[in-house]
C-alpha cells in the first residue's frame, strides 16, 4: 500500500526503508533540513548498520522524500513517528510529557480528509490516543468518531539493532474498529510474519511503556545492590557476577547508566496520567535511582581530584547513551549530563567517543573533542569510561599513561577496559568498587 511517515528521525526513518524493503511505497516528511540533507545524499544521520545501504536501494524508487503530501496520491495510512520529550516541566517532582510535536505532525497532514487511517508510532500517555488524538482528528474533518480510523501501533526496537528487529520482531497493533485493525495488519505483516493484535488502544499504549519501563526498574535494581554492596566493603559488580554465575533463577542487571532518548522519559510518560498510588511511587523511585548515579559520579570526581582550579583537565569517553551495539545517539545520554554536571562544577574537558558524529558532541560545548583517545587522555588527571563499547577492551595501558599527569586515574564504569586490570600499579575503578577504599 501507499503509506506515509511524519518524522524521519530514528524511528521514522527505520520504519520507511522496512517498509520500502518490504514492497510498500513510503512517502516521508521531515522538517529538520540536516536530516533531509543527509537522507538526498543516501545516508542516514546516524550510526544505524544496514540503514544506508536501504536508503540507496529505495530513495527515489520506493521511498520518498516530500515537503507535503499530494492530494493526486492516494495514502491509505499515515504513521506518525515524531519524538515526545519531556517538557522540562515538574509536578510534585515528577516530569512531564511534551505533546506538542504529536499534534504538530497531526495538523502538517494536510491531505488528511477522515478517510485515511492514522497509526501513532510515538510513544504516549495512556488514554492519549483515545481521549487526545480521536477527537483532533474529528475535529480536522469534520467526521464522528465512529467514522474515523485510528491505531497505536508502538515501536520497540533496539538501536544499532533496528534494521534486523523491525522485520524481525512481534508488531503490536490495536485500532478503534475492525476496519483500523484490518489496515494496520496488512501494513505491518509485509514487513514481519509476527503481529499482535492488542485488545485496545489503550492496552498498546502500556505495552510499549511496559517493555521500557521493564528494564528501567531493572536496571535500576542492578544499580542499587551494586551501591548496597559497597555499603558492607564489597565489589557491587563481582557479588553480582557470582550471583549469577550458574543460576538460572537468578539475573541481576549489571550496574550502568540508563538513559537514551526512551528509557530516559518512558516511565515518566507512563505515570503520566496515574492516579497517586503505590505502583506509581515504585515506578517513579526506579526512575529517580538510575538518575542519581549522575549525582554519585560527579561527587566522586570532586573526592578523587579535589575541588576545580585551572589545569584540571578530566578526560570523558563514551558519551554516546550506550556502547553495545554501537550508537552514535547523544539524545538523553547520561554522559552528556555528567559532563554537564562537570563544567557547571568548573573542571575543563576532554570528550571522545567511538561512534558519535564529532560536529554533535562539539555542538555539546562541553569540551575540546578528540578522535583519538590517546590523545584524549593527554594532560588529564582523570579518565572516565561513560558507556560499554567492546573497543575499551583493546585500550592500552602504555598508551594512555604515556600521555597523562601524575596520579591519573581511571573510572571504568562499565569494567569494559580488560587489558587495563592486567597492570599492578593502575588505580582503576569501577561503579563496582567506586566508594570503597
Amino acid at each position: 500500500m501507499n503509506i506515509g511517515i511524519i518524522g524521519l528521525g530514528y524511528v521514522g526513518l527505520t520504519l520507511a526503508m522496512a517498509a520500502a524493503n518490504s514492497g510498500h511505497i513510503v512517502y516521508g516528511t521531515e522538517i529538520n533540513e540536516h536530516i533531509k540533507k543527509c537522507i538526498t545524499k543516501k545516508k542516514a544521520h546516524f550510526y544505524e548498520p544496514g540503514i544506508d545501504n536501504l536508503i540507496r536501494r529505495h530513495l527515489d524508487r520506493s521511498f520518498f522524500v516530500v515537503d507535503e503530501f499530494s492530494p493526486d496520491i492516494p495514502i491509505e495510512a499515515f504513521i506518525i513517528t515524531v519524538g515526545t520529550p519531556l517538557s522540562g516541566e515538574e509536578v510534585d517532582g515528577v516530569k512531564q510529557p511534551n505533546f506538542d510535536y504529536i499534534r504538530s505532525a497531526i495538523k502538517s497532514i494536510k491531505v488528511y480528509d477522515g478517510t485515511q487511517m492514522i497509526i501513532l508510532r510515538s510513544t504516549v500517555s495512556v488514554g492519549t490516543t483515545r481521549n487526545v488524538v480521536i477527537p483532533y482528528l474529528c475535529e480536522l474533518s469534520g467526521k464522528k468518531e465512529s467514522e474515523i480510523l485510528v491505531g497505536m501501533c508502538p515501536e520497540r526496537t533496539l538501536e544499532g539493532k533496528a534494521v534486523h528487529e523491525l522485520t524481525h520482531l512481534p508488531q503490536i497493533i490495536s485500532g478503534n474498529n475492525p476496519e483500523s485493525i484490518d489496515i494496520a495488519q496488512r501494513l505491518f505483516r509485509n514487513i514481519t510474519p509476527y503481529v499482535i493484535t492488542a485488545d485496545s488502544i489503550e492496552e498498546a499504549e502500556l505495552a510499549k511503556l511496559y517493555c521500557n519501563t521493564y528494564r528501567d526498574m531493572t536496571f535500576a535494581l542492578g544499580n542499587a545492590f551494586c551501591m548496597a554492596a559497597q555499603e558492607f566493603g564489597v565489589d557491587g559488580i563481582s557479588v553480582i557476577k557470582h550471583a549469577n554465575q550458574g543460576y538460572d533463577r537468578s539475573n541481576i542487571a549489571y550496574p550502568g547508566y540508563v538513559a537514551g532518548p526512551c528509557l530516559e522519559k518512558d516511565a515518566y510518560i507512563l505515570i503520566n496520567n496515574m492516579p497517586e498510588c503505590d505502583s506509581k511511587k515504585f515506578i517513579l523511585s526506579a526512575r529517580k535511582f538510575n538518575e542519581s548515579l549522575i549525582d554519585i559520579t560527579v561527587n566522586w570526581v570532586r573526592e578523587r581530584i579535589g575541588e576545580p582550579e585551572k589545569g584540571k583537565r578530566i578526560t570523558l569517553s563514551g558519551m554516546a547513551f550506550k556502547g553495545n551495539p554501537e550508537t552514535s545517539d547523544l539524545r538523553g545520554s547520561s554522559s552528556v549530563y555528567i559532563a554537564n554536571a562537570l563544567i557547571k562544577a568548573g573542571y575543563e574537558l576532554n570528550i571522545h567517543d567511538y561512534v558519535a558524529i564529532k560536529d554533535e558532541m562539539e555542538a555539546l560545548h562541553v569540551g575540546a573533542v578528540y578522535d583519538d583517545l590517546y590523545e584524549a587522555c593527554k594532560d588529564s588527571q582523570l579518565l572516565l569510561v561513560l558507556n560499554n563499547n567492546s573497543r575499551y577492551g583493546k585500550l592500552l595501558y602504555n598508551e594512555v599513561f604515556s600521555k597523562t599527569k601524575r596520579g591519573f586515574a581511571v573510572l571504568d564504569t562499565w569494567k569494559a577496559c580488560t587489558e587495563l586490570y592486567y597492570a599492578d600499579d593502575i588505580d582503576i575503578r569501577t561503579l563496582g568498587n567506586m566508594n570503597i577504599d
